[in-house]
């Protein structure tokens, strides 16, 4: 049976989907030490549901400090993105993704296509896919 708290959080799921949610096609590739990302024949794509964003980011890249002196600071501006997949559609997939897996999301000018860089799932059974550009599209 499902607690007060999971029919709430459902609810909320379905709300956030409905207002900012969008499709992506997740491709999986396996990774070896100094080749290519190709594709992973063992995995099939998928097409999952979640929630883009994109915020701006900077951190500072400190030099050589010398008492109050500090050589060589450079400040460098990013953009963090991030692909928020809700619990009932990750336990949907067909597999785990997995760091280097690549997201494309047609729905955007350009479908612009992303590698997962690191999953973060949280307790809840949702997870969050932070992704890094792909210079070229596959």
């Amino acid at each position: 049976m499902r607690s007060p708290f999971d029919i709430l959080d459902a609810a909320a799921v379905t709300a956030v989907m409905a207002a900012y949610g969008e499709r992506a096609i997740l491709r999986p590739r396996r990774s070896e030490q100094y080749a290519e990302r190709a594709a992973d024949a063992d995995r099939n794509g998928a097409i999952v549901s979640g929630i883009f964003s994109a915020r701006p980011t900077s951190f500072d890249l400190h030099g050589q400090a010398r008492g109050a002196e500090l050589d060589g600071t450079t400040r460098v501006n990013a953009a963090r993105s991030e692909f928020w997949i809700g619990r009932e559609q990750a336990e949907a997939l067909p597999f785990r993704p997995a760091k280097g897996d690549l997201l494309t999301l047609p729905g955007r000018p350009g479908s612009p296509t992303y590698a997962i860089s690191a999953i973060q799932p949280t307790s809840m059974g949702d997870m969050a896919c932070l992704l890094v550009r792909e210079d070229q599209p596959e």
